[in-house]
């Protein structure tokens, strides 16, 4: 399992609701940067079962169709 580490939230318009919307963005171990939305990682890990969230890597090379999702801890 590979890891990221937070970098920042920005916030941004939804282009469908106009609403803003808080994104955080990470930095991947294997180099790379991606945004979340952080409404979503609140409900993933402000739970009593997790503290931290762990999602589909997206930079992994695995796909559904072989089987295997790689994943990623996410960090504070």
């Amino acid at each position: 399992m590979r890891t990221a580490v937070f970098v920042k939230v920005v916030t941004v318009t939804d282009p469908d609701t106009k609403g803003l919307v808080e994104l955080s963005i990470y930095k991947h171990e294997g180099g790379g940067m991606f945004a979340i939305d952080s409404s979503f990682l609140d409900q993933v890990v402000n739970t009593d079962d997790f503290d931290r969230a762990i999602i589909p890597d997206p930079f992994s090379d695995n796909g559904v169709e072989e089987g295997t999702i790689s994943h990623v801890v996410l960090f504070e």
